[in-house]
């Protein structure tokens, strides 16, 4: 009889530490998946010939031949809450009109519903572009609030947040930090 209850507290106990593991990893997955990231990529990634920072927290991974950094999301969030920074190198057949292109993505983007605020010079080393900045308008629903789409024509590279406004500063933090890669 004795080591039938040791058994059956074996198998409690081992349910328990299961159940426990279960919510803690639950809770704390973004965490568990930040941080494998970084263990495994380091504080970076390449990306067509440009080295792309990635904050602790975040992640990076590559879809349809474009890069996207964002911030994993607790079980209870909703999807379209997740941050996002996408990064894409386009490879126009022609030469960009810059002015065409701010144009075109004005009117693009507040087909969307997000209304245009202001525009912001950037600089990626000695590549000029600008920032276009938007908030969701009021009949939105989508709580991703702000959206930056930063265009580099010279250097052909794109990149957009789709966010809360508490994210901007981590945009431009990474903005900040992007190289072209050593060309040896």
């Amino acid at each position: 009889m004795p080591q039938r209850q040791t058994r059956s507290r074996v198998a409690l106990l081992l349910v328990a530490v299961f159940v426990v593991l279960s919510v803690v990893g639950s809770f704390l997955l973004p965490e568990i998946v930040s941080t494998y990231w970084h263990l495994r990529n380091g504080d970076s990634t390449a990306f067509h010939g440009w080295s792309i920072p990635v904050p602790k927290g975040w992640r990076a991974f590559t879809r349809d031949d474009f890069l996207m950094v964002q911030k994993p999301l607790r079980f209870y969030d909703r999807e379209d809450a997740a941050p996002g920074i996408s990064v894409e190198v386009f490879r126009p057949g022609k030469p960009v009109d810059s002015e065409v292109l701010r144009q075109a993505s004005i009117r693009a983007i507040s087909e969307k519903g997000y209304v245009f605020q202001e525009e912001r010079p950037i600089q990626i080393g000695t590549d000029r572009g600008y920032c276009l900045h938007f908030t969701g308008g009021k009949d939105q629903e989508n709580i991703r609030t702000s959206r930056i789409s930063c265009y580099l024509s010279a250097a052909h590279l794109s990149l957009n947040l789709f966010g809360r406004p508490s994210e901007i500063q981590t945009f431009y933090s990474v903005v900040s930090q992007i190289r072209r890669q050593d060309a040896h």
